[in-house]
C-alpha cells in the first residue's frame, strides 16, 4: 500500500465516521486512480456503502 493511497483512504474513512457519506464516496472514487489492483474491490464496496448511506440520509 503506497502512502498516497493510505492517506486518501484515511480521509475517506474519517468522512464516513463523521457521517459525510457523499464526501466519502467522492474521496473513495478519487482513490481508484492511485490504488493497487488488490484494493479496487474494497474501494468499490466502500463506494457502494457510502452511496447507499447517503441516499438513506444516515449520519444526518
Amino acid at each position: 500500500m503506497n502512502n498516497a493511497y493510505r492517506n486518501i483512504a484515511r480521509i475517506a474513512g474519517e468522512a464516513e465516521r463523521h457521517g459525510m457519506f457523499d464526501e466519502a464516496a467522492d474521496v473513495w472514487r478519487k482513490s481508484l486512480s492511485i490504488a493497487r489492483a488488490a484494493d479496487i474491490a474494497w474501494i468499490n464496496i466502500r463506494i457502494d456503502f457510502c452511496v447507499n448511506a447517503a441516499l438513506r440520509d444516515w449520519g444526518r
